[in-house]
């Protein structure tokens, strides 16, 4: 299922792409049905919704036939104020991971069923380090975080209380210089915008990480986006 929004139009819609790769419209949703969100993190068969600007949130799901059935709200304030909301796995619920790179703060937590939200841990301020990019590699269950200033990078991972578990640091200039690090379920794919160069590698199971390919300059075209569809491998 694909989830449509517009923040400066608050509107929205669903859609689906059928076996021949084709793309089936199902719902459209008018302007004003929706907040003003600025990270839309899907997990768990649920969408959580969250403002950086009012640090208010939200959840729902999408139903058989693409329609948004609401969850919960969560009032202005109730949540920090994060630059990363992303999924970051789970056994039985949801579990979230978020990240400030401004104050280098984080915390976890998980959505229920109903979607409430269950707060886990919370790590202070200066905790971790400034990260531009932090990505959920679901193929290993680890989080990778990495600098495009100084090409340094890491990676760990939450247990089943949310607290966080470090596992590897990787020192300044190992890694390339890249504009966009997307998970693809089981590997990671870098892409450097103004070189329009690429690599990809993977996380093992101690969080080391293990280079596949270099591809090089003026491979890719100039993208600004890059997504990736789940591959329906565990």
């Amino acid at each position: 299922m694909l989830f449509f929004y517009s923040q400066d139009t608050r509107a929205a819609g669903t859609g689906r792409l059928d076996g021949s790769g084709d793309f089936v419209h199902l719902k459209d949703f008018p302007a004003g049905q929706f907040g003003r969100w600025t990270h839309i993190v899907p997990g768990g068969g649920q969408l959580f919704f969250y403002s950086k600007d009012t640090r208010a949130a939200g959840t729902g799901r999408l139903d058989a036939g693409g329609d948004f059935v609401n969850l919960k709200d969560f009032p202005a304030g109730q949540f920090g104020d994060w630059t990363h909301v992303l999924f970051a796995g789970g056994d039985l619920l949801a579990r979230f991971f978020f990240y400030s790179r401004s104050t280098r703060a984080a915390g976890s937590g998980e959505l229920d069923d109903g979607g409430g939200f269950n707060n886990l841990v919370d790590f202070p301020a200066g905790q971790f380090g400034d990260w531009s990019h932090v990505v959920f590699d679901g193929g290993a269950s680890k989080l990778f975080f990495y600098s495009q200033s100084t090409r340094a990078a890491g990676t760990g991972r939450l247990d089943a209380g949310g607290d966080f578990v470090h596992l590897k640091g990787f020192p300044a200039g190992q890694f390339g210089n890249w504009s966009h690090i997307v998970p693809t379920s089981r590997r990671l794919f870098f892409y450097d915008r103004q070189t329009r160069a690429a690599a990809s590698g993977e996380l093992d199971g101690n969080g080391d990480f293990i280079n596949l390919v270099d591809f090089p300059a003026g491979q890719f075209g100039n993208w600004t986006h890059i997504g990736a569809t789940q591959d329906g491998l565990p």
